[in-house]
């Protein structure tokens, strides 16, 4: 039992680290490339039209 205990500590510890991690720190935009922004309705359509002169990829994901 203590050796059980012994191996799943740090797991569980290291897991709880990692997802405080990704939580609390805040993620960065590599340098020369566009943040991501929200595709709500308004601000995609008026990304769409900006792009006008440009080749235009639209692609739907669906989980199903």
């Amino acid at each position: 039992m203590k050796r059980r205990i012994v191996i799943l500590a740090p797991l569980v510890l290291l897991l709880a680290a990692s997802a405080a991690y990704y939580r609390y720190v805040p993620g960065h935009t590599p340098a020369g490339q566009p943040a991501l922004e929200n595709l709500d309705p308004g601000s995609f359509e008026r990304q769409f039209k900006a792009a006008a002169a440009e080749t235009r990829l639209l692609v739907l994901l669906s989980p199903t």
